[in-house]
């Protein structure tokens, strides 16, 4: 199942949108907003205190990488992620 940034704005989810590229896995924070975040989390936008534990993946292969991350390491266990589509 495919989720886009304007489902989680509907659903008011904060998100990093990650990516693989050069063997590297890079998460950019996202408020539900559409605003891309600094490294505190708050929103210049909407002054919000962002809580980004769903992971949007640009592509299946990312997909795979943070899965792999979130069953092996505790710190993201609580994490979701899905593909963009």
């Amino acid at each position: 199942m495919a989720t886009s940034p304007q489902k989680l704005s509907t659903s008011g989810q904060d998100y990093l949108l990650a990516t693989w590229e050069n063997d590297q896995l890079t998460m950019i924070p996202h408020c539900a907003c559409g605003q891309t975040l600094d490294e505190d989390y708050t929103c210049r936008a909407c002054g919000r205190q962002c809580a980004c534990d769903f992971v949007l993946c640009r592509d299946m292969q990312t997909l795979q990488v943070v899965q792999r991350l979130i069953c092996g390491n505790p710190q993201f266990k609580n994490l979701q992620a899905d593909v963009l589509g």
